[in-house]
């Protein structure tokens, strides 16, 4: 007795991603691959000469070859120039904050020196008029007239 899941043949293909024209294509290469199709028949279910057929399974052989080549080990390596311009942007926008830094600490000092300087709406207060003197003899206008 065998376990594990049925087999399901070409029904792997349905649950790639792609065009139904694609995948019925797909299906026909791989049936006269496995012998459920003759040559004549798939040329016949799909359109195309014999010649055409032959060229569309090495295709799809090739394609299925190159897509089990091993890969490298690990996650795939960044870049060197994308990694380089990041880090320029980076190091700009350090500069770019340390400035705005700078000149928020030196308006805070001012505030801070002359909060006067900063009161909105607030209206400056009425110094009083000064009396003038009346002459000479500094004395006011009071006395005068006689």
């Amino acid at each position: 007795m065998r376990h594990g899941r049925p087999p399901v043949g070409l029904g792997h293909v349905d649950r790639l991603e792609g065009s139904e024209d694609l995948k019925e294509r797909l299906r026909v290469v791989l049936a006269t691959i496995t012998g459920e199709l003759t040559i004549e028949e798939a040329c016949e279910r799909l359109g195309v000469g014999p010649s055409r057929l032959h060229e569309m399974r090495r295709e799809a052989l090739e394609g299925a070859l190159a897509g089990l080549a091993p890969g490298r080990a690990g996650r795939p390596r960044h870049d060197a120039e994308t990694d380089t311009n990041r880090i320029r942007q980076l190091e700009k926008k350090v500069r770019d904050l340390e400035v705005d830094l700078q000149a928020s600490l030196v308006r805070t000092e001012i505030a801070l020196a002359m909060p006067h300087m900063f009161t909105r709406g607030a209206k400056k207060k009425a110094r009083p008029k000064r009396r003038r003197s009346g002459g000479p003899s500094g004395r006011s206008g009071a006395g005068r007239g006689t």
